[in-house]
């Protein structure tokens, strides 16, 4: 049998994160292939292929090719009208019922799935398989990662690490793939508290057991997963327009003195009133190791039965 595993054409590294947390579970790899293009792999092989993430970029080149032996588990389907139209007309549905049972990230797409007749579960997330850490870090590094927008308490910001999941395109999948595993490996060592808007920096830190402090949309069903594991997802208010404004104003008159004190002022009071709002600034990790080895054990199960139907 023969393995393949996701890489990316995309500008965010969380991507990545999803393939190393697949690959933790597969013996080798002997393949990697773009997860927006599947439809184009042909190979005289068939290669097992862990279809987790977020589906797709590029709805018009589903379903895979019939070189790929699909594994589904923490699969996503994105929130948009034109890649749910794809993903679940006649021809998708047919496809799914042919590889079932899926395994989903979230309930949504799993309710998606089951109302056209569909076996799904709720597998979660396959980065939640990560390893937690076997130390406590009280006097780590506080990790800033993409949350340019959002004021945090001066206490909290100095001494910080500023990070973005956002890198160039053009790079190969092997320096994104030594890029995000140099970062997990930073949180993993060094964190001792992540605030973030991203979801996969969210949830390979609540694996290694790192407290986490998530602001987004508390709507998405993206996201829902955090709320399931009792991680609160803070939204961001309707006074970050005006704060952010604020401080773009106090840049750009920087030759007048009164106004850039005045915008200053002004900015730091909306400043007051973000931080101040109910934001548990301070979080303790959130106990995850039962759900984490239920979706190990799935994760097993399910590659297991995938494997022996397809090696009859």
């Amino acid at each position: 049998m023969k393995y393949a595993s996701l890489m990316y054409s995309t500008s965010n590294i969380g991507d990545n994160f999803q393939t190393i947390a697949a690959e933790q579970h597969l013996p080798v790899i002997n393949k990697k292939v773009d997860r927006d293009n599947l439809n184009q792999v042909v190979e005289s092989d068939k290669f097992v292929l862990i279809m987790n993430g977020w589906y797709t970029h590029i709805p018009e080149n589903w379903p895979p090719s019939e070189s790929i032996i699909p594994v589904f588990i923490g699969f996503h389907i994105a929130e948009t009208k034109h890649v749910q139209e794809l993903l679940l007309n006649d021809n998708s549905i047919d496809y799914f019922k042919k590889h079932q049972p899926i395994g989903c990230r979230d309930k949504k797409t799993a309710e998606l799935l089951s109302d056209r007749g569909v076996k799904t579960y709720y597998s979660k997330c396959l980065t939640l398989t990560f390893p937690k850490r076997e130390f406590n870090l009280k006097n780590g590094k506080v990790f800033l990662v993409d949350v340019d927008d959002i004021p945090i308490p001066k206490q909290i910001e100095e001494g910080s690490v500023l990070i973005t999941h956002t890198i160039q395109r053009y790079y190969s999948d092997e320096i994104k793939t030594q890029i995000s595993k140099e970062i997990l490996d930073k949180y993993k060592k060094e964190a001792r508290l992540v605030i973030t808007t991203k979801l996969h920096c969210a949830l390979p830190c609540i694996a290694f057991g790192i407290p986490v402090i998530y602001f987004g949309d508390k709507n998405e069903y993206r996201t829902s997963l955090l709320n399931d594991l009792g991680i609160e997802i803070y939204k961001k208010s309707k006074f970050l327009i005006i704060y952010n404004f604020l401080k773009r104003a106090e840049k750009t008159v920087i030759s007048n003195k009164f106004l850039r004190t005045i915008f200053h002022a002004l900015s730091e009071l909306f400043r007051y009133i973000l931080i101040n709002r109910k934001v548990n600034w301070n979080p303790e990790p959130v106990p995850i190791e039962n759900e984490k080895a239920e979706v190990i054990k799935k994760t097993k199960e399910t590659l297991q039965y995938i494997i022996k139907k397809n090696t009859k």
